[in-house]
Order: structure tokens, then sequence, then C-alpha cells
């Protein structure tokens, strides 16, 4: 069985990167480095949604053999070190994994997408029902910050009234909004994914501005202002596409004073909750003080705003990135507990979510030579493939 999971799709010559999710400090090998009580809803709350989201309606993917499973959308996101490494004898063959146990979205950061090796691992993918999608911080990209010397208006404005050019930029200057404009249609059309699904994430936990234009909007109001813009780009490109509005960190709560456009959907990922409790213990306390019950709340109101039938969750059960704090040379072993994760699913999917994928960061032949096959990664797929709302 174990031999039977180890990687024999390719041999080709090996490419390795480190890579990042959520919450990493800036760092080596990302994808874009080589580019330029809470209860059941009531039925008013139900009604309500209905009437909201009636954009972004659910389809069927005749390809999928698992096309009746609850959840549409059973991903990973890791790194092309994780899972390509021809030559090692630790090698874990993730498309083997999808093929035999429902897998069906891979986002994998750090190869070189232009080069032959990257193409034929997606053309085996397609094989077995992989659907490839490209998850990434592209603020800086969005909004090169060489602009900023003859353009500061472009970049956010601190608390202390200075334009700064650190993160993310002013959402209220329409200059910035042109740039962003154009460079999503330029990167879009380079990283097409194949399942229509686009992510342009702002930049990970950079403020917003403060500008007097800006500074009644809230972190996610002003992120939704730059996706507003991005989709109509992408929508140049790609009539089916579909932009995420990652809820994370500052973007957590749901936004109040700007309204997303259409085929926007909400990626929520609730990167400061407790891995060692299932979120339906509402009592539980992760760090930077964000209990179960108060990500659950965030969770209901963006369902008031974002379409429920595309909302995905982004978790980070197996993300070893973040367990070993982002120190590819300290690996610790994942803390994964299945009653969490299958207790996790009943939760998601009572509040409707149907596509879920998570980090796998760091859980590549580094991970199977210190600990052994990681038989989470089986778990986790079985799981979403097998679960059934009640």
């Amino acid at each position: 069985m174990i031999i039977k999971r180890i990687l024999t799709v390719m041999s080709l010559a090996l490419v390795c990167s480190i890579g990042n999710s959520c919450g990493e400090p800036a760092g080596n090998g990302s994808a874009i480095s080589g580019w330029e009580k809470m209860g059941e809803k009531t039925e008013e709350e139900e009604e309500e949604n209905q009437g909201q989201n009636n954009q972004g309606q659910e389809t069927t993917d005749p390809e999928d053999p698992y096309a009746d499973c609850w959840f549409k959308t059973r991903g990973i996101v890791a790194g092309w070190g994780d899972v390509y490494a021809p030559y090692s004898s630790y090698k874990i063959d993730y498309l083997e994994i999808a093929k035999e146990h429902g897998l069906n979205t891979f986002s994998i950061y750090g190869p070189d997408r232009t080069s032959q090796l990257w193409k034929d691992y997606m053309a085996e993918g397609a094989k077995v029902g992989v659907k490839f999608e490209f998850q990434e911080h592209m603020m800086s990209f969005l909004l090169p910050r060489n602009l900023f010397s003859t353009h500061p208006e472009y970049f956010r404005m601190n608390k202390s009234g200075v334009r700064v050019e650190d993160a993310n930029g002013c959402p209220s200057s329409e200059g910035a909004l042109e740039q962003v404009y154009l460079n999503a249609k330029r990167l879009g059309e380079s990283y097409k994914p194949t399942n229509h699904r686009y992510y342009f994430w702002l930049d990970d936990g950079g403020d917003i501005c403060y500008c007097p234009k800006c500074k009644d909007y809230s972190a996610s109001d002003q992120a939704l202002i730059f996706e507003n813009t991005i989709i109509k780009a992408l929508k140049e490109l790609d009539p089916d596409a579909l932009l995420a509005h990652l809820a994370y960190n500052n973007t957590t709560n749901a936004p109040k004073n700007v309204k997303p456009a259409d085929d926007i959907f909400l990626e929520f990922a609730p990167f400061h909750r407790d891995w060692s409790h299932p979120l339906s213990e509402t009592w539980t306390e992760g760090n930077s003080g964000w209990t179960h019950a108060k990500y659950l709340k965030a969770l209901q109101e963006n369902l008031k705003v974002f379409p429920k039938e595309t909302a995905q969750v982004l978790e980070y059960w197996m993300d070893d990135s973040l367990f070993s704090g982002w120190d590819q040379s300290n690996l610790k072993p994942v803390p994964w507990n299945s009653k969490v994760f299958l207790d996790d699913l009943k939760t998601y999917a009572k509040y409707g979510i149907r596509h879920i994928t998570c980090y796998c960061a760091y859980v590549g032949p580094g991970y199977v030579q210190k600990f052994g096959f990681p038989d989470f990664l089986i778990e986790y797929a079985d799981g979403l493939r097998d679960f059934r709302k009640e």
C-alpha cells in the first residue's frame, strides 16, 4: 500500500522549491518569485441569503467521477518540491492519491510554469481529473512598488498621514486601480487556472490606507474595491472567471460598505483558530484572540455578502509550513486529528460550504524521510470524498 502511494508518475529532472502559505513571512520559492453559540441559520436568514446569493450557481462537472459528492472542490495547496521529486526514494505520488481517493484540485506554488516539466505534470493531472489553480499574494505585482517614486498617490497612507510603499495600495486612487486592472489582465493571461477560479490576494498581513477618502473603509472593503477592479480585467480574458475574496487575518470580517461584483467568491481562511479542537467547540480560543465562535460569526456574516454556492474554505489542518514555523530545516509532525477534521466538515457543510482546500506545504520527501508516509493525506481525501451532509 505504501509503495502504491509513492510517486512513480514521472522520471524527469528534480526541481525543488520552498513555498509559503498564508501567514508566512515573505520568503523563498513563492510561485510568483519567477514572475514580473453558533447554531443553524433561521429560515429568515436562509431566505435573505437566497435572495442575495442568486449568482454563481453551482454546476456539476460531468468529467468528475465523484460529482455526487457534497464537497465539489476537494483540494490541496502545496509546493512543487512537495509534489514532484522523481528521483527521491521518499517521494509522494499526489496524483495517484488524487486518482484513488478523489482529490480534484491542486494549487502548486514554485514551478517554472513555462517549462515542459510543469506542462507534463498538468497533463498527467488532467488524466486523473485534477484541475489546477494558483493561490498567491499578488498585490506587489498588481501594483509594482517601483511606481512609488513617481506616483506615491497610488500607495497607501499610514496613520501618520504619510504615503508608504510597504503594502497594498490606495483603493481610492484611480491611477492605482488602472495599474491593478492592466496588471491583472497581464498576469491572468499568463497563468490561467483550469477551473476558472482565480486568486489575486492582497499582501500578507499588509496594512490598509488611511487617507481621507479611504479611512472609513475597512480592510475587507478596501480589498473588495481592488477585487472589483481585478474581476473586470479577468472577465475580458475568461468570461467564466471567478475571483476569490480572501477572508483572512485583517479581512476576516465581512465588508460592510462595498458590495462584491458578480462572480467574486468568498475564500474563508481561519488562520488564527485552534486545530486541536473542532470549530464546533465555540469557546475555544486560538491565537490573536480569535475564538471559534468569532470565526463562525464572521463566516455567517460573509455568507450574507458572498454567494454560498461558490464559497470556499482554505484550511490548515495539514500545513506543516505553519506547524514548523516556516522552517523546512526543522520539520515538525503535523498534529493531525481526524475527529477534529471530520467534525469541522460537518460544521462547514452546515453553513452550505461545498468547496474546501487545504495547505499541505512541506509535506513532501523531507517529511516522509523524517516521519514516514503521511497517512493524513489519505484521511483528508477520503473524508472529503465520502462526506454526506446530514
